[in-house]
């Protein structure tokens, strides 16, 4: 699981996807005693440039809040922001044609969404034949991620890749963020080398050079996300 700085055209039919590359960083000096490092970086691509602030703060839950001002170069089609990247292989529900010990091979089993009128979503992830496309329509949602629910050894089998650790990656606004949608791209792989998976947040507003986006969020590395359904 990884999160990314920026998706241009990710998963879009027939448009070749870029990837803006972080090419610089600064690194503040920490304070004596300080609990968080804070990092600035450079997002530089054909489409877009980007300044990013992270503030890391390390720990059983590693929060990273970002603040990017970013300036697209030339008109974009589909601008994802807080990008969420993983693996889904199978699962103990869609094991047609797997030939493998495993019960399970993942990275990330679901995506859960906290809509802005409070409803929550989960989507279990699959591994298609074909690219498959979710769009979750919303207005200011209250944070989204890639979760791995199943925390047994049982549920995964494999003492080499121990998926019942991998950590969850939930995104929580800050600010308004206004009207559009939670994507999800699902890709067909034969291998879990290879991550399939991709999540982010599309604004309804479409990205033209000469406009400044300025977004703020908090990324939640985690066992359980910080903020759950208070219902079964």
């Amino acid at each position: 699981l990884s999160a990314r700085g920026i998706a241009v055209d990710a998963g879009l039919p027939g448009t070749k996807e870029e990837f803006p590359t972080f090419r610089a960083f600064w690194l503040e000096r920490p304070a004596p005693r300080a609990d968080r490092l804070v990092v600035h970086a450079l997002l530089d691509g054909p489409s877009i440039v980007g300044a990013y602030t992270l503030a890391i703060r390390p720990g059983e839950t590693t929060t990273m809040t970002v603040h990017a001002a970013l300036y697209p170069r030339q008109p974009i089609e589909l601008l994802g922001l807080a990008p969420l990247t993983s693996m889904y292989l199978f699962g103990a529900n869609d094991r047609m044609g797997v030939d493998d010990f495993r019960p399970a091979v993942h990275d990330s089993e679901g995506l859960e969404i906290w809509s802005g009128r409070g409803e929550w979503i989960w989507r279990p992830l699959a591994n298609p034949s074909a690219l498959r496309i979710s769009a979750f329509g919303d207005d200011n949602p209250k944070g989204f991620g890639l979760i791995q629910r199943s925390r047994t050894f049982e549920h995964y089998q494999d003492l080499e890749a121990r998926y019942e650790l991998r950590p969850s990656l939930w995104v929580e606004p800050l600010g308004r963020w206004g009207r559009g949608h939670v994507r999800l791209v699902e890709l067909p792989t034969r291998a879990e080398v290879h991550d399939n998976i991709a999540a982010f947040w599309v604004p309804e507003q479409g990205a033209e050079p000469g406009l400044e986006w300025q977004i703020a969020y908090r990324l939640h590395w985690c066992r359980q996300p910080p903020f759950r359904p208070d219902v079964a």
